[in-house]
């Protein structure tokens, strides 16, 4: 076992933290939760100039659209994204044996839901002035994977890194985008599924309602390395207020 550097909690799998190589517990292991010492913290805050680089990353080879992905933020996505979709496919595989049209409306679902959560984090964090980029978690991503043969299934590959971030205010800001967005997309699966007239589509619009609330209501856990750690030591009546239509999103998918 290794110590927290942090804290001094042992841990079997330690996370190692790529800006100032230390290793630490799950709690501690984004930078701005061990007070991290490196390259993270003296990155500036964020300007959409396409010819800016940034100290302690390295300026994308390829940028799209005013330089707001970093260098292999969007393989890093897709690899996220495939994780998730595997672990979908090791739980229903028979569906796409039976029903491949309807299983790939699922994975589709899936992964919209855990794509647009995570960019929700990074548009937010960047409309505040930060860089912020989505990077895979080696630890994470090895859990993920691993839990394809266990009957509990854990879905973290990694997670959007904000540089700089000083106040709660912007950490209340940025985490709550994240659940927001799942919010939103249950609530319109939901609209859907009461007004269409195909089965099918009811179908997957239930499939959506259901994986958006519960993936919003997982994230707002108010403790830990989760959104609503972050979210209910900003403001405790907005992290109840999303709770609450989380909640109701779910029941209203089962």
């Amino acid at each position: 076992m290794v110590a927290c550097d942090y804290c001094g909690k042992d841990e079997y799998m330690p996370f190692r933290c790529k800006y100032c190589g230390g290793y630490f517990c799950a709690e501690h292991r984004l930078p701005e939760f061990h007070d991290c010492p490196g390259l993270y913290q003296s990155k500036p805050r964020w300007e959409p100039q396409p010819q800016r680089t940034y100290t302690g990353y390295r300026a994308p080879p390829r940028r799209s659209i005013l330089g707001l992905w970093g260098r292999n933020e969007l393989r890093d996505l897709a690899v996220g994204m495939g994780a998730i979709m595997l672990i979908l496919l090791s739980s229903y595989w028979r569906l796409m044996v039976f029903r491949p049209l309807f299983m790939l409306g699922a994975l589709l679902i899936y992964a919209l839901a855990f794509i647009l959560h995570e960019l929700a984090h990074k548009f937010a964090a960047q409309k505040l002035g930060y860089w912020a980029e989505f990077k895979l978690s080696q630890q994470g991503l090895l859990l993920t994977l691993l839990s394809l043969v266990s009957p509990f299934k854990l879905i973290a590959p990694g997670a959007v890194m904000v540089s700089g971030l000083t106040n709660w205010d912007d950490y209340g800001r940025i985490s709550i985008a994240g659940p927001l967005s799942n919010i939103a997309m249950g609530t319109l699966f939901l609209a859907l599924r009461l007004t269409t007239g195909s089965t099918t589509i009811a179908s997957l619009a239930t499939i959506g309602t259901n994986i958006n609330a519960s993936l919003s209501l997982f994230n707002l856990i108010p403790f830990g390395i989760f959104d609503g750690a972050k979210v209910v030591q900003w403001d405790k009546g907005v992290w109840v207020a999303a709770v609450l239509a989380s909640l109701a999103l779910y029941l209203l998918s089962i």
